[in-house]
């Protein structure tokens, strides 16, 4: 936390727009301050030094390629700051893979603002947090299910998933942006 007792948000991500819309909206809030980088290609482990974030908020690909440029490791990060994966739902892994990893939190990108902030909010508390929709991605280990022999579809198998966490339709057709009677 700074010493105004806002709790510091880093966002990291390839998209600058997201960056810069995810940014807007964690200062939209009187708990949280969006950091922001000053140079989009300065190197992370200088940044995350000279910021100091107590959140971090990025997309797993887009960290995991960032830390490979600058040989740092996901604990490096954790040393610092807590971590949420912010992830796209149609090439995420299910949630716990991200936490077994080392992050404290998995939100995807579809989720509402209102979630992102309180899962921000949760993680920094110290509760590791997943959202259901990160929750409910059908795992994709190597070697699980060969895609032509499989029976459903990933988005079937999400709604199917959706369904037994006691998901309504409409909350469901709204993470996958389908109409409900599609779903």
């Amino acid at each position: 936390m700074d010493s105004t007792g806002k709790i510091g948000v880093l966002v990291l991500d390839e998209n600058p727009v997201l960056v810069d819309g995810l940014n807007l909206l964690v200062n939209s809030t009187r708990q949280l301050s969006a950091l922001t980088l000053s140079n989009r290609d300065q190197r992370l482990q200088d940044v995350v030094k000279r910021l100091e974030p107590d959140v971090i908020v990025a997309d797993p690909v887009y960290l995991e390629r960032t830390l490979g440029n600058c040989e740092m490791q996901l604990q490096d990060l954790r040393h610092r700051s807590r971590l949420i994966a912010y992830c796209d739902i149609r090439d995420s892994e299910p949630g716990e893979t991200y936490v077994t990893q080392g992050y404290s939190g998995v939100v995807t990108k579809s989720v509402a603002s209102p979630r992102l902030l309180r899962a921000i909010k949760s993680v920094h508390a110290g509760d590791v947090v997943i959202d259901e929709s990160a929750l409910a991605l059908p795992d994709r280990r190597p070697g699980m299910c060969d895609p032509g022999q499989r029976k459903l579809s990933i988005k079937e198998e999400f709604v199917r998933r959706h369904v037994a966490l006691g998901k309504a339709m409409k909350e469901i057709a709204a993470d996958i942006q389908l109409s409900a009677k599609t779903v």
